[in-house]
Parts: structure tokens; C-alpha cells; sequence
């Protein structure tokens, strides 16, 4: 009588402790989606075993993706035209209103497509207004109806479900405003403080912090909301940290000038700057020429300091952490955890030319590099490739683990 044969042993036998020995070695998104893929027990795997956030995703406008540290393009759908990032976030506009879409989750936020100020003075960039009642709080409100073109966000943020921040030009001016997500909702920008255009700003701790160079001055945004409604607005920008005495900004007609971007970050419940310092050119326009065109001439420096609200100072850092990279970019940036036996920590990821659209001209060739705190060297960072610097900026997509 033939023996029944032994069944050969399956994938889908790995202990779920084993398979998640796997996937913690495996730090890319892409890695992760296709160990899923391979069978159910292994996709029950991805959903039960804590996992460190991945790595993020190198996106660019046209919907072109990179699962890090890979160099093959792959397109992610819905991701195309998007008009800026945060977090796992990304922002799009068109004839359906202004909102951001969770590519991940698939989760879509509506946000308001109108503009406040508080009605207690005249405000720059503000043309036509109509008045509107007091609302409950003691305020009223005018509606800003100037020109779309000259009112732009720089920045997106997004803080909560009940709260959404973000830059915006009016005119040659920036300025902060808050919303509560929703079409009904309305964007509050406040016209107390004029923001100098490098600026960049992190949600830490439920508040909003903003940097401003080049003196690396750090604010805190007061926010009130409306007991009714739940409704935000900024009521007024407190000074923590005033001035590093230590930072000085050079400038140069037509010839050498050093350039400095600072960025917001939060790190193991502390916030961090990091400060970027490169030699460049600086060429002036002529028809503003108070601002001018950089173009770097090599050469990359970082310093990062944690913020002391309490001292009024910042404190430097020589080190980020062996099993940490931050990934850095003007509009998006964040701490990812990572292996040292799969990747090299203690190392800032950053784009060579970031969107500070008063240094680089579009059109200009971009791509990634890597500095390593330990020596303060730079090198290439995948995906090795290039692109064109455009109006809308390549950016990191941050999924959740």
C-alpha cells in the first residue's frame, strides 16, 4: 500500500513569533506590503506585531514614488498633483475645495476655503472686507476677499482632528493661521505678527511653535477656541527663546553669501532646531532687490540644538542617536527609527535644494544626500536620482508603522 505522501511544510506555518523576527528587519514600507502579500497568516503578521514606524516614501508631484532606501520608482495611487505634504498627510487643491488625503489610510479632511481676520484695525493685503456679527467671543470678524493669487500657503500643518495650521503669503507678507478642519469651518489668519519668509514650525506637546530666522527667535502661537462652535484663532505669539547671540546671517550683493535654513523638530518629547550652513552665490533681482537667487557652491554644515524654554536658550547636541535618522525638509520633517545592523543611524537626510523659493530658481536639478553626525561628512542618499526643482516641492511621506 503507497504511503500517503508528506505534505511539504508551507510559508504560512512560521510561527507568528518568527515572522515578526522578520519584519522587524525589515524597515522599508514596501518590504512590509509585500511580506503581507504573501499569505494570510503572513498579513495577520503585519497587523499583530509592533513594528517601528518604516521608513518614509520619497514622492514626487507626479505621483512617482520611492520606497527608501530602494532606487526603483513605483507610482502610488491618488498621489498625483499634490500641492504640499505633513506627515503622512498630503494636501491637494482643485474644483472640489481644499483638502488633505491619507494616501495610507485612504482618510480624507476637508478644509476650509475661507479667509478671516479680526476686525480691530486695517490690515495689509486685506482689499475688500465685509463685516460680520460678533460671534460669542467679543470679536468680529472681516472676510478676506483680496486676490487667491496673492494670498498663498507656504506651510502645512496638521495638528489634530480639531486643528489644522499653516503659513500663508499675503501679499509679500507671511502670516500664521489656524481652522478647524471642515468645509463650513473658516481659516482665522492672524495679522499681529509679520513672519519673515524662512520660518518653520512644529506641533510639540497639544502647542505650536515657530522659528524664526536668522536670529533662531522662538515663538509659542496662543490658541483660543470658540466654546460654541470649537472653532480656533491665534490670540497672540509668546517669545520663549529671543536670540542665540551666537548666529549671525551673511550677506553679500552679487557675490558670496552664506545660507542658513533652520528647521522644527520633535525628538523623544524634547523640540529641536537643526540649523543648515552652506557657501553660496547669491545673484540679485532686479526688480526686488532686497531679496535675491542663491545658488549653493558646495559644502554642507548641521548643528542641532534642544530647546530650554525654561533658560531662554538652546542647547547643543553632537549626537541624534545611533538608532535614529532624521529626515529633514522644510515643510516635513521627522525622526525615524532604524536598525543599525540595516542602516546607519546618528545621520540627517536632506534634499540639496530645499524649497526656499527666494534662493532656488525652478528648473534647477535636485536630489538627496545624507550627513553623518559622527564625522560630518556628506554622501549620496537613495533613491539615486535627480529631478527638477519646480513649484511644488518633492517631499518624505511619513506612514505609520
Amino acid at each position: 500500500m503507497a504511503r500517503t505522501p508528506t505534505p511539504s511544510p508551507s510559508w504560512s506555518d512560521i510561527p507568528l513569533e518568527l515572522a515578526g523576527l522578520v519584519l522587524l528587519r525589515l524597515p522599508a514600507l514596501a518590504d512590509r506590503a509585500h511580506f503581507a502579500a504573501v499569505c494570510q497568516q503572513w498579513r495577520v503578521a503585519t497587523k499583530e506585531v509592533p513594528l517601528p514606524a518604516p521608513l518614509p516614501l520619497f514622492a514626487l508631484p507626479d505621483g512617482t514614488m520611492y520606497s527608501l532606501p530602494e532606487s526603483k520608482p513605483f507610482h502610488f495611487p491618488g498621489c498625483a498633483g499634490y500641492v504640499d505634504a505633513c506627515g503622512d498627510w498630503l494636501a491637494f487643491s482643485g474644483e472640489d475645495g481644499f483638502f488633505l488625503k491619507n494616501p495610507f489610510s485612504h482618510a480624507t479632511v476637508t478644509l476650509p476655503q475661507q479667509f478671516r481676520v479680526q476686525d480691530h484695525r486695517h490690515h495689509a493685503g486685506v482689499r475688500d472686507r465685509r463685516r460680520r456679527a460678533n460671534d460669542g467671543t467679543g470679536i468680529k470678524w472681516m472676510e478676506m476677499e483680496d486676490d487667491p493669487n496673492r494670498l498663498t500657503m507656504c506651510k502645512l500643518l496638521y495638528c489634530s482632528p480639531q486643528l489644522v495650521a499653516a503659513f500663508v503669503r499675503v501679499q509679500r507678507n507671511i502670516r500664521i493661521a489656524v481652522c478647524q478642519p471642515g468645509a463650513a469651518s473658516w481659516w482665522t489668519v492672524y495679522m499681529g505678527y509679520s513672519f519673515p519668509l524662512s520660518v518653520d514650525m512644529a506641533f510639540h506637546q497639544g502647542k505650536i511653535y515657530v522659528i524664526q530666522e536668522p536670529w533662531e527667535i522662538l515663538f509659542t502661537i496662543v490658541i483660543r477656541v470658540h466654546p460654541g462652535t470649537g472653532d480656533p484663532w491665534v490670540y497672540g505669539v509668546r517669545y520663549d527663546i529671543k536670540k542665540n547671540p551666537s548666529v549671525a546671517i551673511t550677506r553679500a550683493t552679487n557675490e558670496d553669501v552664506t545660507m542658513k535654513m533652520f528647521y522644527l523638530v520633535e525628538l523623544d518629547g524634547a523640540l529641536l532646531i537643526v540649523r543648515r550652513k552652506m557657501p553660496g552665490r547669491r545673484r540679485v533681482r532686479p526688480t526686488l532687490p532686497e531679496t535675491g537667487i542663491a545658488t549653493p557652491t558646495g559644502g554642507n554644515e548641521f548643528k542641532v540644538f534642544r530647546a530650554d524654554p525654561q533658560q531662554s536658550k538652546w542647547i547643543e547636541l553632537t549626537t541624534i542617536g545611533n538608532d535614529k535618522i532624521l529626515f529633514l525638509r522644510r515643510r516635513c520633517s521627522r525622526f525615524v527609527p532604524v536598525s543599525e545592523e540595516d542602516m546607519p543611524g546618528d545621520r540627517i537626510v536632506f534634499m540639496d535644494n530645499d524649497d526656499e523659493d527666494s534662493w532656488y530658481e525652478v528648473g534647477t536639478s535636485n536630489s538627496c544626500s545624507v550627513y553623518d553626525m559622527r564625522d560630518g561628512k556628506v554622501s549620496a542618499f537613495p533613491p539615486m536620482v535627480s529631478w527638477a526643482q519646480g513649484p511644488v516641492p518633492a517631499t518624505w511621506l511619513f506612514p505609520q508603522g
